[in-house]
């Protein structure tokens, strides 16, 4: 019995990770992510070494950065009516996709520059993931609903309070 357990917990990990290389779209050979630390002796080139993890700590602190940016744009998605609120993906999943949803309003009139400030975002996200060697449950974030509820967008079928 144990013998079986154990066939059948690892075919679902291999199968797992089959699946998780097909989500990449290629059949090419994936790459290890980059190391977290450059890869510069200290004993030999101590100022390159601390420049290289000075870059390394920037580039980790500037996503939440980031997101605060993106936050404060949106405030309070306020509307005067349903069509004036948009669902929009936010972050990355290692496995792809996003890895939550954002409300935001097009009311302010400042849509494209949340747009892009988001794409920015995402696509931090996902090479932070990448150079992290990051995994997920590769579990598919349903696209929630957004209502209009006291002239604010509201997204609903997340279970989760709106993000703003």
């Amino acid at each position: 019995m144990r013998t079986k357990l154990l066939i059948l917990i690892m075919t679902l990990a291999v199968a797992g990770c089959q699946q998780g290389q097909a989500a990449n779209g290629s059949n090419a050979e994936r790459l290890p992510p980059e190391p977290l630390v450059e890869p510069i002796d200290p004993q030999t080139n101590p100022v390159a070494a601390v420049k290289a993890r000075k870059q390394q700590m920037a580039d980790q602190a500037s996503l939440p950065a980031m997101r605060a940016e993106i936050m404060a744009l949106i405030g309070e998605p306020e509307a005067d009516n349903v069509q004036q609120c948009k669902v929009v993906g936010f972050g990355s999943k290692p496995c792809g996709g996003p890895s939550s949803y954002i409300a935001l309003s097009t009311k302010k009139g400042n849509e494209s520059q949340i747009m892009a400030l988001i794409s920015k975002y995402n696509a931090a996200v996902k090479s932070e993931n990448d150079r992290l060697g990051l995994m997920s449950d590769c579990a598919v974030v349903p696209k929630p609903a957004v209502v209009l509820e006291n002239g604010v967008c509201t997204l609903k079928g997340t279970g989760e309070a709106p993000a703003f």
